[in-house]
């Protein structure tokens, strides 16, 4: 990133808007902005609830959470992934670069029963309609290896023929020097 400008207002020291510039690069390439604020204190009845003709509104309670019963899996914690699935954060800040290893598609995507996992059939036709895509963009190597590079001008993103997939708002280079010391 080479710059974000904010605007605020001078009297209610609100945010108007933010203006996020890439290095060597003249206009934002992101930009939020109000284009009219009011200030004036709103009228109460815009907070009342007003339901729609012919609505049936019941009103409940919410119940509180009981301790799990001795035996009980239905507040198991979720298995959670190894450390080695984890994404790893290289560097600070704008250099932050997520470096984080995408599962390759299984040779066959099918349970013991021999019908096919849902979730696992999308996950796999996802990755393989992302590599259709990668394929596109120019390839690129260096001592970390080869893949396929897509740099904008407010990020760049890289997947490793090894499967590695790596982000950040930095210049191709910094994503190369984050695979180099991961």
């Amino acid at each position: 990133m080479g710059q974000v400008r904010l605007a605020i207002d001078g009297v209610k020291h609100v945010p108007l808007r933010v203006q996020v510039f890439a290095k060597s690069v003249h206009e934002p390439v992101f930009e939020v902005a109000f284009n009219a604020v009011d200030f004036a204190r709103p009228d109460a009845a815009q907070f009342t609830f007003k339901p729609p003709p012919g609505t049936t509104v019941t009103d409940s309670t919410v119940p509180t959470q009981q301790p799990p019963t001795p035996g009980s899996t239905t507040n198991a914690i979720p298995p959670q992934p190894s450390s080695a699935a984890m994404p790893k954060v290289v560097g600070t800040g704008w250099t932050s670069v997520v470096v984080v290893k995408i599962p390759a598609p299984s040779a066959k995507a099918s349970g013991s029963s021999g019908t096919t996992g849902a979730s696992g059939a999308t996950a796999d036709r996802s990755i393989a309609q992302l590599m259709k895509f990668v394929g596109l963009l120019p390839k690129k190597s260096g001592s970390w290896g080869s893949g396929h590079l897509m740099a904008g001008t407010a990020f760049s993103v890289l997947l490793t023929d090894d499967g590695r997939l790596v982000v950040g708002a930095v210049t191709p280079e910094a994503l190369y020097a984050a695979l180099a010391g991961s």
